[in-house]
């Protein structure tokens, strides 16, 4: 009962969005400038070295100031935590990207370890509409414009039958609450079916690197691992000096 009419609200919204698919098209957003963009020397200095690393000009020219600082956060992660092997032909997925906003991020990180890359990020909320009248949809469009073999998938991942050398999962849905308050209907609460699933969707030595936030959700993360007898690499806590945000975030990998 402690959720019954938030849920029934989201059902009957969540009914609306998938089923209406208001559209406004081409979201655009103006490149800004980056001078004086950091105060501290170490932050230039690891910006210099990512961006000579994974090759952002194309990132920088084309991106706000949040959006660069938001794609050099998801990088910088990457570049710490994940290790990765080179490997010719690479299969990506990322897990409820919602807008995709971080995504040139993992495109140039993935990018450097393969020569054809293939990227997908999967929503199953892709019509949900921020107050300028854009979806999520659209503005991931825009972020993945002119990024070849990137593709933003409307849907449910349970429904997918690919199979990946890397899945990224940033901050999936370990308790019901934030699901809740994320508007969508509980139904969609399957946190132990989602990481079965993903986990069967890995390649032979593939990885699946998550993110959770708070020290309860990174607890409620491992327990569900042992539930289903999966093995982790604990990480802890995984940050970085581009953005430092309120509550802390910690990081499992798993390799299948």
């Amino acid at each position: 009962m402690k959720y019954f009419f938030q849920n029934l609200k989201n059902n009957i919204d969540f009914f609306l969005r998938k089923n209406l698919d208001f559209s406004r098209k081409n979201y655009f957003v103006m490149n800004e400038h980056k001078d004086n963009l950091f105060n501290s020397k170490n932050l230039k200095e690891r910006e210099q070295f990512l961006f000579q690393k994974y090759e952002l000009e194309f990132l920088k020219l084309n991106s706000s100031r949040e959006n660069y600082l938001e794609n050099l956060y998801i990088l910088d992660v990457l570049d710490k935590y994940l290790e990765i092997d080179f490997k010719v032909n690479l299969n990506v997925l990322d897990i409820g990207c919602k807008n995709w906003f971080y995504a040139k991020g993992e495109y140039f990180f993935f990018k450097k370890f393969s020569e054809n890359l293939t990227l997908k990020g999967i929503e199953i909320d892709a019509n949900r509409l921020y107050t300028n009248f854009y979806t999520r949809k659209e503005v991931a469009q825009f972020h993945i414009k002119n990024l070849f073999g990137a593709e933003y998938i409307a849907g449910d991942f349970l429904a997918q039958k690919e199979k990946f050398d890397y899945i990224v999962w940033i901050l999936p849905f370990i308790t019901k609450s934030p699901l809740v308050k994320w508007g969508l209907p509980l139904k969609y609460f399957q946190p132990e079916k989602m990481l079965k699933h993903a986990y069967e969707s890995l390649n032979p030595n593939g990885k699946i690197f998550i993110i959770n936030q708070g020290a309860e959700e990174y607890e409620e993360q491992k327990k569900l691992c042992g539930n289903l007898g999966i093995s982790y690499q604990v990480l802890d806590k995984v940050d970085s000096e581009f953005i430092q945000y309120e509550n802390k975030r910690y990081s499992i990998v798993i390799t299948n």
